[in-house]
C-alpha cells in the first residue's frame, strides 16, 4: 500500500507536466501560425518591436475585419435560400411552331333555347304564393326543371322561390341542362382549320360554369381527368382525340401529324375560321337576358376547358378577328434540386391532384375551389370535378355558392397579403405557355352572300336566311415568333462560393491555400508536434528506469 502511493503521485505529476508542456507547444505553434500565416494583418499581432499598442491596433483591425466579412458572407447566405431564382428574357424568340395552338372553348350566349324549352312561359305558370302541398309528381318535375335551367341562365337571380329544400340534386340536372342547351352540330354553320380541312366535327362538348359549351384542340378527357376518381354518371366533356407526338414537358417530336394541333404561321390564311348560326326564335329574354352572341376562351390544351370573366366576345353580324400572342415561361433543370416554394413553380411530377392526372394552376384552382364549396355547402356546382354524382348544387345553393366563391377569393387574397402559404398551393407549373389575343371586329353581312349562292346555283335558301343570324370568328397568331422569358439561378454554388470568396479576399486576404493552411497547422503539424513530445517523454522515462536499475544493482552489491 505504502508502494502504490509514491506510484499514483508519479503519474500526477508527470500528467501535469505533460499538460504544460503541450500548452506552451500550443503557444508557441499559434505564435508560428501568426508570423507565418498568408492572412493580412495578423502577424503584426506577434511581430516583435512593435509596441502594445500598435499590436492592440492590429489585433482589433483584424477582429473588425473577420467580423464584418462574415457579416456580409451572412447575408449572401440569406439571398442564396431566400431568392436564388431570376426570371429573365430568353436570348432566343421562340417561333409558334414550337406551341400548340390554344384550346379554343365557344360558349354561346343562348344558354336555353326557347324552341326546346319556353322559360319565360314555364317560370309564369308558378310564383311564390303556389301551394306545395300534395304536389303530383308531373308538377314537382317541372318546379325541380326550372330550377335546373336556372343554373345557366344569365340571369340566375329571376326564378321562383319554390323552397323544395332540394339542396343538392343528380345527374337529371345535367340531362336537363343538355336537353335545352345549343348543339355544336346545330350552332356550327361551318368550320375551316387552316383553309382546307372542314373542321366541324372536331369540336367537343364540355361543361363550363356558363353553361354548354364548344371546345376544340384540347386534350382528350381521359388525359386530363383521373377517371377512377370521378363520377361516372356524365362527362365533363367528350374530348377524345388523344395526344400524339407531343408531351408537356418536351413539347412536339417530328410527328407530322401531331396532336394537339401545333401553331402554324403561314401569313396567307386563318388557322382557324368559324361561322356562327343562332337560330332568331332560340333567345329567352328571361333566361338569356337578352344577351345575343358568343363568348370566346382561349387556354392551353392541357387545361380542362373552363370560361372566365376574361373573354373575347363574338356578336352576330360580325367578323371577329382574334390575333393570337403567347407568353412562354421555361425553367433551367439546375432548379429541380429547390422546393417549389423557393423557386414558385411545380415540375410535373411533383403535385399530385386528386381529380386531374396534368397539373396546371387552372386545373388546381378549380379542384381546390371544388373542394372549398363541397365543404362550405356540402355539394359542388354542376361543371366542377367530383366523385358524387348526387352532390350537384341546386339553385337554392346560390347564396351558398356566391358566398363562398367571394370567401375563397378573400382567403386567398388574405393570405397573399400577410405572407402565409396558399391554401390550394396552386402554383403555376415550370414549363408554361399562356395565350393572350387582341380582336378586330368588322361587319358581317352573310345573308348576301347567301343570296349569291342562291342566285347563282338556283337553290331555295330563304329558310338560312329568315330564321338565323349569322358571325364569324377568324382567329390566328399575329406574329411568327414571340419573346420568351425563363426561370433559372440567380444563386447556384459557384455563385455562393464566388462572392464567398470575394469577400473573403477583399477583408482577409483569404483564399483556398489559406483554408488548407488552418487544416495544416492545427491538424497535421500540431499531431505530429505532440506525438514528437510523447515520444521524447517516453524516452527520458525509459532513460530513467535504466538509471535507478543500475543504481540498484550498485547498491546491492
Amino acid at each position: 500500500m505504502e508502494q502504490n502511493i509514491p506510484q499514483a503521485n508519479t503519474k500526477n505529476v508527470l500528467w501535469k507536466q505533460r499538460r504544460k508542456r503541450q500548452k506552451g507547444l500550443v503557444k508557441s505553434l499559434l505564435l508560428d501560425y501568426a508570423k507565418n500565416t498568408t492572412l493580412h494583418g495578423l502577424r503584426y499581432v506577434t511581430q516583435k518591436g512593435l509596441s502594445i499598442a500598435e499590436k492592440l491596433f492590429w489585433l482589433l483591425t483584424f477582429t473588425l475585419s473577420v467580423a464584418l466579412c462574415f457579416y456580409l458572407i451572412s447575408n449572401v447566405w440569406m439571398k442564396w435560400q431566400s431568392s436564388p431564382v431570376i426570371v429573365s428574357f430568353s436570348e432566343k424568340f421562340v417561333p409558334v411552331e414550337m406551341v400548340p395552338f390554344p384550346s379554343v372553348t365557344i360558349c354561346p350566349d343562348i344558354k336555353n333555347r326557347a324552341s326546346a324549352y319556353n322559360y319565360s312561359e314555364e317560370i309564369s305558370k308558378y310564383n311564390n304564393n303556389y301551394i306545395h302541398n300534395n304536389l303530383s309528381a308531373d308538377i314537382m318535375r317541372a318546379m325541380e326543371k326550372i330550377q335546373d335551367i336556372a343554373l345557366i341562365c344569365n340571369i340566375q337571380q329571376i326564378y321562383p322561390r319554390f323552397n323544395l329544400n332540394r339542396d343538392a340534386g343528380n345527374v337529371t340536372i345535367i340531362k336537363n341542362l343538355l336537353e335545352v342547351s345549343p348543339s355544336a352540330s346545330k350552332y356550327i354553320f361551318n368550320c375551316n382549320w387552316r383553309g382546307d380541312i372542314d373542321c366541324s366535327e372536331m369540336f367537343s362538348t364540355v361543361l363550363t360554369e356558363h353553361g354548354v359549351c364548344f371546345n376544340f384542340n384540347s386534350l382528350a378527357a381521359n388525359e386530363i381527368l383521373r377517371e377512377q376518381n370521378i363520377q361516372k354518371e356524365y362527362n365533363y366533356s367528350d374530348a377524345s382525340t388523344p395526344s400524339k407526338g407531343w408531351s408537356l414537358d418536351t413539347g412536339y417530336s417530328k410527328d407530322r401529324l401531331p396532336y394537339p394541333r401545333r401553331g402554324v404561321n403561314s401569313g396567307s390564311v386563318y388557322d382557324l375560321t368559324v361561322i356562327l348560326q343562332m337560330p332568331k326564335e332560340d333567345p329567352d329574354e328571361t333566361c338569356n337576358g337578352g344577351i345575343k352572341g358568343s363568348k370566346i376562351f382561349v387556354q392551353h390544351p392541357a387545361d380542362h376547358p373552363q370560361s372566365s370573366l376574361y373573354y373575347y366576345a363574338s356578336l352576330p353580324g360580325q367578323v371577329s378577328s382574334v390575333a393570337l400572342k403567347f407568353s412562354m415561361m421555361s425553367t433551367s433543370k439546375s432548379l429541380e434540386n429547390y422546393s417549389p416554394e423557393v423557386r414558385q413553380c411545380y415540375f410535373q411530377n411533383e403535385r399530385h391532384l386528386r381529380y386531374f392526372k396534368i397539373y396546371t394552376s387552372r386545373n388546381c384552382r378549380l379542384e381546390c375551389q371544388a373542394n372549398y364549396t363541397l365543404e362550405k355547402c356540402g355539394c359542388v356546382w354542376f361543371h366542377m370535378p367530383h366523385n358524387d354524382s348526387a352532390s350537384i348544387c341546386t339553385i337554392e345553393k346560390l347564396d351558398c355558392v356566391e358566398e363562398t366563391v367571394e370567401q375563397f377569393a378573400d382567403e386567398i387574397i388574405e393570405d397573399f397579403v400577410e405572407n402565409e402559404p396558399d391554401p390550394c398551393s396552386c402554383l403555376p407549373t415550370c414549363n408554361a405557355i399562356s395565350y393572350d389575343a387582341e380582336i378586330l371586329k368588322t361587319d358581317f353581312n352573310f345573308n348576301s352572300v347567301i343570296k349569291q349562292v342562291e342566285k347563282k346555283y338556283d337553290l331555295n335558301l330563304s329558310e338560312l336566311i329568315d330564321k338565323y343570324d349569322y358571325s364569324q370568328i377568324d382567329i390566328h397568331f399575329k406574329e411568327p415568333r414571340f419573346a420568351s422569358m425563363r426561370r433559372s439561378e440567380l444563386f447556384g454554388l459557384t455563385d455562393f462560393l464566388a462572392n464567398c470568396g470575394g469577400l473573403l479576399g477583399l477583408f482577409l486576404g483569404f483564399s483556398a491555400l489559406s483554408l488548407i493552411e488552418i487544416i495544416y497547422f492545427f491538424t497535421i503539424r500540431l499531431g505530429f508536434i505532440l506525438k514528437k513530445d510523447l515520444d521524447q517523454e517516453k524516452n527520458t522515462l525509459n532513460k530513467d528506469r535504466v538509471v535507478d536499475v543500475m543504481d540498484t544493482n550498485t547498491e546491492r552489491r
